[in-house]
């Protein structure tokens, strides 16, 4: 379990990240990290949480952000809310560095395991230039926590099918949705 005040990095994407409230910590009712964004090209891909609200509450800097149609940039002091299932993108809108408080409600457990998994896979410089993962690491991880995040693209009528194929390929060669050396009770900052 990650411990309140946890911290990893992403080298590849730019970000960090300190989990504030865990599912355990909270009961299940809250994940909060606070999310550093350095200034750069990357956006995060755009995807929907299939049974949580998220809100981000920008402390510093720009937040860029797409939210179903709507596009827009947050402002320190604001708060943005994404509505459950609908799909969404956020980048650094600024020149300087981002910071927000990134929550989710309800907390689930799964969204520790993606954050763990998808920013470790970045420490050992395992991710696409675009800040992807490769579509066979990305079926396993996906297929295991998609009561957290669904991608939006392909399809996710598409991924239903695709995506159990794709994992269970992805198993066979090696991938695994947990890798005990990205555990965060065994990193910390700057590894």
């Amino acid at each position: 379990m990650i411990r309140i005040g946890t911290e990893i990095e992403s080298p590849q994407t730019g970000e960090r990240l300190i989990f504030r409230s865990t599912a355990e910590s909270s009961n299940g009712q809250l994940f909060q990290a606070e999310l550093i964004a350095k200034p750069g090209s990357y956006i995060v891909r755009s995807h929907l949480h299939p049974s949580q609200e998220e809100r981000f509450v920008v402390l510093e800097g720009l937040y860029g952000y797409r939210i179903g149609e709507r596009t827009g940039i947050g402002h320190p002091g604001q708060t943005v809310v994404c509505p459950v299932g609908v799909s969404h993108s956020q980048w650094n809108a600024g020149a300087g560095v981002m910071r927000v408080y990134y929550e989710h409600r309800p907390a689930l457990e799964s969204a520790e395991l993606f954050f763990e998994t998808y920013f470790g896979l970045s420490r050992d410089g395992k991710l696409l230039p675009s800040g992807d993962m490769h579509l066979l690491q990305a079926a396993v991880l996906l297929s295991e926590v998609n009561d957290f995040i669904r991608i939006t693209s392909p399809p996710v009528v598409m991924q239903k099918f695709l995506f159990p194929v794709l994992a269970t390929i992805g198993r066979v060669r090696g991938y695994r949705a947990r890798y005990p050396s990205y555990s965060a009770s065994t990193v910390s900052l700057g590894e």
